[in-house]
């Protein structure tokens, strides 16, 4: 199991925001993203998934040439929020001159 697997099967967050882009290519923001973070927080990237561990909890991304997928999720709705915020911000300025958005999907698992 890879480690970013195992990051995966450990954060099964009861609140969770998934994301996607298309027409981007999502290994490069993945890779920016993850290298960007990794200087402070646990990070973690291949060719087409990465993660990022925030201290109120995680997010993870797949992509491939025309796409990237976001899936953040964490233990309240309110440490969620401050890690889709961050997450925005980043990846705007890492998008630079194209006008992406992120539309979050919001999921709460009772």
């Amino acid at each position: 199991m890879s480690v970013i697997s195992q990051v995966q099967a450990e954060h099964k967050s009861p609140f969770m925001a998934v994301a996607s882009v298309q027409h981007i290519d999502g290994r490069k923001m993945i890779h920016r993203l993850c290298k960007h973070f990794s200087h402070k927080i646990d990070a973690g990237w291949n060719d087409n998934q990465g993660y990022i561990e925030f201290a109120m909890g995680v997010c993870d991304m797949s992509a491939d040439e025309q796409a990237i997928h976001l899936h953040c999720g964490s233990g309240s709705q309110a440490e969620l929020d401050e890690i889709v915020d961050c997450i925005n911000v980043h990846f705007q300025r890492f998008a630079k001159s194209f006008d992406f958005t992120l539309h979050w999907n919001y999921n709460h698992k009772s």
